[in-house]
């Protein structure tokens, strides 16, 4: 998280509070936000102002640099962009197929993927378009919209479709209803694959285990669950009515283990970066320095104990007969 995370100024051994109720986190946050049409500007960083959303990370460039690593190292972490098994029920290199990406960010996996099948059709959707606005691949479109209020394609408009890293984008009780609308939009034998992290850490350290335990709780006054990675399987067979073709699962190592260890702890520590207007408020932390010394104390302590993040990702098909 910038240069404040490399320090190790001691924090006296402070404790990670619960975090409050959200309302009065945005009530301190307009003492420091300028607000712009479709956008807020919070310390110098760029954030959505849709009020229907939860999602608090922002649309910048600095952003859009931490989703482009984070492609790759969950890339290099699963082995795939496409699961194999959707490759063997879906001919993607005879083409014809139409593959959507659901929140797709700056479009990293759907440039590379679309580049790989030039023969497919390629579409993704995000309420922010961060996406290549000039240069991209002829068979790659994109639509700016919310997809908490649908998706805006007809009935079994896809042969696959992908959405990955929402934790942090949809309460719980919104995950039943994008669900749906995926297999909606899905036609009948198409596959959805979706890749997600469980943000609960699992970590041995008492600071690294305070830290875990507020996440959640700030995650919980917001509405959101922070272990829906690992309840993926459930939301998808017994809610959404799909079946599982393949399920992968991974320990992602922060800041250990090597060089894949060291760029999920950077990432990770985009994501906190990212997040620290809401964090800090929540923390009833004023003064940054404070926050970056609290930070680095917690990332230290997540190295030393070897802390990780289970990561899931699931392959469903949809009925043939739907």
């Amino acid at each position: 998280m910038g240069s404040g995370l490399s320090r190790e100024t001691p924090t006296n051994g402070r404790k990670l509070k619960t975090f409050r109720s959200n309302s009065v986190s945005e009530a301190q946050l307009e003492k420091e936000t300028i607000v712009k049409p479709n956008q807020r500007v919070i310390n110098g960083r760029e954030y959505h102002s849709t009020e229907s959303s939860a999602y608090m990370l922002p649309k910048d460039d600095r952003e859009i640099d931490r989703l482009h690593d984070e492609h790759f190292i969950t890339k290099e972490l699963l082995g795939f962009n496409i699961m194999v098994e959707a490759l063997k029920v879906l001919d993607f290199q005879s083409g014809d197929l139409d593959v959507l990406d659901v929140c797709c960010g700056p479009a990293t996996w759907l440039c590379e993927t679309s580049l790989e099948y030039p023969g497919c059709q390629f579409s993704g959707i995000d309420m922010c378009s961060l996406w290549p606005q000039v240069i991209r691949p002829v068979n790659l479109t994109f639509t700016q919209e919310n997809v908490l209020q649908g998706l805006p394609y007809p009935d079994k408009s896809f042969d696959f479709v992908q959405m990955r890293f929402v934790v942090l984008a949809f309460r719980a009780h919104e995950w039943p209803f994008v669900i749906s609308e995926i297999r909606r939009v899905l036609k009948d034998g198409g596959c959805f694959q979706c890749i997600e992290l469980d943000m609960r850490i699992t970590t041995s350290d008492t600071i690294a285990r305070n830290y875990t335990e507020a996440f959640e709780s700030f995650c919980a006054s917001f509405g959101l669950d922070a272990s829906a990675g690992a309840k993926l399987d459930l939301m998808l067979t017994e809610d959404g009515g799909m079946k599982v073709l393949q399920s992968e699962y991974r320990e992602v190592p922060l800041g250990w283990g090597g060089p894949v260890g060291d760029a999920y702890m950077q990432n990770f520590q985009g994501t906190l970066e990212g997040l620290a207007p809401w964090l800090k408020q929540s923390l009833s932390i004023s003064d940054s320095q404070n926050y970056d010394v609290l930070m680095s104390k917690t990332m230290n302590a997540l190295v030393a104990s070897k802390a990780f993040m289970g990561l899931y990702a699931f392959l469903v098909q949809k009925p043939m007969d739907d």
